[in-house]
């Protein structure tokens, strides 16, 4: 009996290792009909209908003997029960529909304002869908998502993702963020969120472009506001999330004329001392800065770098401290303050601190690379 089975035993092992390569390769071709959904666009219509647009990738069978082709098709549901627009949107299609490689979800501001927790649930909930998907608010015509204008990419759901993750766009005007750190960020501290504003370009020559056009402020499922891009650079400074790009200052020899300094890298430190019911919050940033630019002439003398320095270092303050101003005056806190304020003081959690929070920030620039500069000119 024994040598029986020693003998069955590798018959048995090259039969079960086929049955897999035939589930495989099954599996394989089924790829040919499911219907992908790159990204999704949610709107609200004039009778509070969610109106969702889906990008997806579908295959294209053909005849012939080269390999199948694929096709991006936009789907339109308009739904009451946003709950029911992905079981609608597959009776829109000739094959079943996944979630799974979904890459971006976009709320238009005018769903973003009347709440995103109409449709958001069910993507948080939704067995196939993606946590690390990402999130951000669109602000183009619905026509611009379903007739993009962008030749990188023929799939609108890559390129905005792209965008959306790329760390030298999010660093600059806008921020990453995905589903899982949404649904965190809503139960901590302040509550709000932020989300990337893409935009699509109206100008002549790059009609249809998209870019990154600041902050959508999400509280309570709701947008509250928005920030200008340039605002969003000192938001980030203040969240002490990691800060790239360009900002300009005044040229120490012609006040009518710029110098352009890059951030290299930021250092940041933030002090909370609460005091007789007053919270005072001092952040100190030190920035390491190229001149990548220079409108006008310049020589880069000791003395005009460490004015180039000291008009930069003015300028960050000023505007961290007018964002912060604006904001505490609404009493709303979209700086992590309430976070940072109860972690180190959890006795005295539950209440609004921005209302009676003090900031002062001490700024230090160091325009590096200025010596080889210096030995050219």
């Amino acid at each position: 009996m024994k040598r029986l089975v020693r003998k069955l035993l590798p018959v048995l092992l090259v039969l079960s290792f086929q049955s897999v390569l035939l589930t495989s390769c099954l599996g394989y071709r089924d790829l040919d009909h499911i219907v992908f959904v790159t990204s999704i666009l949610i709107d609200q219509d004039e009778q509070k209908n969610t109106v969702f647009y889906f990008e997806t990738l579908n295959s294209i069978r053909s005849s012939s003997k080269e390999a199948n082709q694929e096709e991006r098709i936009v789907y339109k549901v308009t739904s009451q029960n946003p709950g029911d627009a992905l079981n609608r949107l597959e009776t829109h299609t000739s094959a079943p529909v996944t979630l799974s490689h979904n890459k971006v979800i976009l709320f238009t501001e005018r769903f973003a304002r009347s709440g995103i927790d109409q449709a958001f649930e069910i993507f948080d909930r939704w067995q196939e869908s993606s946590t690390r998907t990402l999130l951000g608010i669109y602000a183009g015509s619905t026509e611009s998502f379903v007739k993009p204008n962008h030749q990188e990419e023929s799939m609108t759901g890559l390129y905005l993702y792209d965008m959306l993750g790329n760390k030298a766009s999010v660093t600059s005007y806008g921020v990453k963020l995905n589903i899982r750190e949404f649904m965190n960020q809503k139960l901590i501290g302040d509550k709000v969120n932020s989300m990337s504003i893409m935009n699509v370009s109206q100008d002549d020559d790059t009609a249809g472009q998209y870019y990154l056009d600041g902050l959508g402020l999400i509280h309570e499922y709701k947008m509250i506001g928005r920030l200008e891009s340039e605002e969003t650079i000192y938001f980030n400074f203040l969240l002490d999330n990691e800060v790239s790009g360009n900002i300009n200052t005044q040229n120490p020899e012609d006040r009518t004329r710029t110098v352009t300094l890059l951030l290299q890298s930021n250092r940041y430190q933030a002090k909370l001392d609460y005091v007789e019911g007053q919270l005072k919050m001092k952040v100190s940033l030190k920035l390491k800065t190229d001149v990548s630019a220079i409108q006008g002439q310049l020589k880069l003398t000791d003395g005009n770098i460490a004015k180039l320095e000291q008009s930069m270092s003015e300028k960050i303050n000023e505007n961290c401290l007018k964002l912060f101003q604006h904001w505490k005056e609404k009493g709303t806190d979209i700086f992590d303050i309430q976070e940072k304020f109860e972690r180190k003081y959890p006795k005295l959690a539950g209440r609004n601190i921005i209302e009676n929070t003090d900031l002062e920030v001490d700024v230090q620039v160091d325009i590096i690379g200025t010596s080889t500069l210096k030995d050219a000119d």
